[in-house]
């Protein structure tokens, strides 16, 4: 496992846009049409840039699996990441939508734990060539240690119901179930104690 490099960002970005090309959230805040493959790209260079500013970005030693992990409002959005935040609502989302994902996006924010450290498993994923081998496993074994490490929980959420389930196998456990009443989603947040390494 390493820290990723400026260098890695292509890498990085084909990983979150075929890990999370059937999301259900994902697919709900960027426009379907036939500039998808860029807005999706435009979505994946902002979480690239916004983990890689909080030293959040790892990869697998093969470099076919990502997780995007780190301390929670410990790091200030600036005005530079405001900036990053403008420029994905054109190139991702279109402006007459962007303020349907603002909708969506505050009240997922707003429903996440307070009043408590933690860290954020924002983005967990697999490239295609590395389904079937033990990057996943790595990454969880990578975090949980993470976890350890800090001695701070780690919390997500997830509108898969099947990585919910998955998510239980390692440990996690339901905090909270928001069913936004938004494009059918319903979004699981779940947490994981830093007491034990897998």
């Amino acid at each position: 496992m390493k820290k990723a490099l400026k260098s890695d960002k292509t890498k990085v970005v084909r990983i979150i846009c075929e890990s999370f090309d059937k999301n259900p959230h994902v697919n709900y805040i960027i426009k379907n049409d036939s500039k998808r493959n860029k807005r999706m790209a435009a979505l994946a260079e902002y979480a690239f840039e916004f983990g890689m500013r909080r030293n959040g970005v790892n990869l697998t030693d093969d470099g076919l699996g990502v997780a995007i992990i780190f301390q929670y409002d410990k790091v200030k959005i600036n005005l530079y990441e405001y900036w990053l935040q403008l420029g994905l609502a054109f190139k991702a989302f279109s402006v007459f939508r962007a303020l349907k994902v603002n909708k969506l996006e505050s009240l997922v924010k707003n429903s996440r734990a307070k009043d408590v450290d933690f860290l954020y498993l924002w983005f967990f994923g697999v490239a295609d060539e590395g389904l079937g081998t033990n990057d996943g496993r790595d990454l969880m074994n990578y975090i949980f240690n993470l976890s350890y490490e800090q001695n701070l929980p780690i919390y997500l959420e997830t509108t898969i119901k099947r990585n919910n389930i998955i998510y239980k196998r390692f440990g996690l456990e339901d905090y909270k179930i928001l069913d936004t009443g938004i494009g059918g989603l319903t979004f699981w947040y779940m947490r994981r104690a830093a007491d034990h390494i897998l």
